[in-house]
């Protein structure tokens, strides 16, 4: 999934990604790099010091 269809499915469900939120700029970076196992994504947050997804390291 490219950035344009992350945006319209995120907008369809009432969401967005910020490029001011640090979550949100390791999520994106995630979906550029398609990177979407949910324990790597998790570890990326964890480095920058946001919470994980799901509430699971």
């Amino acid at each position: 999934m490219n950035k344009k269809e992350t945006d319209k499915l995120l907008s369809s469900a009432g969401y967005s990604l910020s490029d001011s939120e640090t979550s949100d700029l390791v999520i994106q970076f995630c979906i550029e790099r398609n990177i979407y196992e949910i324990h790597q994504v998790n570890f990326a947050l964890d480095y920058f010091s946001q919470k994980p997804l799901g509430g699971v390291l």
